[in-house]
């Protein structure tokens, strides 16, 4: 994967896109490149960060829930 310094959101997500396993990797990836710093976007994009919001079951096993609103311990 050779990626430029360098590139429009389309290019970023093109070349992630090839190595990926699905859509929430290349988003994850894309957002770490972006607001790391890693990666410049220029044209429309430049300058811009990307926010993200969690998926719901990733949240709720984050915080420690089930999607039934239990509590898991462990």
């Amino acid at each position: 994967m050779t990626l430029h310094p360098e590139c429009t959101l389309l290019e970023l997500i093109q070349v992630v896109s090839e190595a990926a396993r699905n859509d929430e990797e290349v988003v994850a990836t894309v957002a770490y490149l972006v607001n790391s710093g890693r990666v410049r976007l220029c044209g429309t994009f430049a300058g811009a960060k990307i926010a993200l919001r969690p998926a719901l079951p990733a949240f709720l096993t984050w915080v420690g829930m089930s999607s039934y609103g239990e509590i898991t311990l462990g």
